[in-house]
């Protein structure tokens, strides 16, 4: 019986520390989308972080939820996604935008940002580390961290 066990724990940590890779690797995916997004259409956009999930939407846009979220031209579908399988956002929530040309921007002025990096880590159950995802200023680059 305490055999079982153990394989149980370990299968079931290894899907947590799993699930978190996944879904770190596609939120970096989905910077990168909306920034090409940003600069195919010629807008602005605001990518907008909770515990739960993230969503795109037009800058202007009050609230940036999965029902104000911008249509993905490749899936037909908003551009909303709430993670899966007890991942969170513990680091990053918050609202981000980019500019016509997908660099990250102010809110007010939509000037590309030369600050600091900007880190969103994401966690989950059974997952010893954290998984970041930084995107540094002016270029808007995106890399994850595990």
């Amino acid at each position: 019986m305490g055999l079982m066990a153990a394989v149980a724990t370990t299968t079931i940590s290894a899907k947590a520390q799993h699930s978190v890779t996944v879904q770190a690797d596609q939120f970096r995916r989905d910077i990168s989308h909306l920034q090409m997004l940003a600069i195919s259409q010629s807008r602005r956009l605001k990518l907008t972080v909770s515990a739960t999930g993230y969503a795109v939407c037009a800058a202007a846009t009050a609230t940036c939820n999965a029902a104000g979220a911008i249509s993905d031209p490749m899936t037909g579908q908003a551009f909303s996604v709430t993670l899966a399988d007890g991942v969170q956002f513990t680091g990053g929530t918050g609202n981000y935008w980019f500019d016509s040309m997908g660099r990250p921007a102010t809110a007010a002025s939509g000037v590309a940002l030369a600050g600091a990096v900007t880190n969103f880590t994401l966690n989950g159950v059974g997952r010893a580390t954290a998984v970041t995802v930084a995107v540094t200023p002016v270029t808007g680059f995106a890399r994850t961290t595990y």
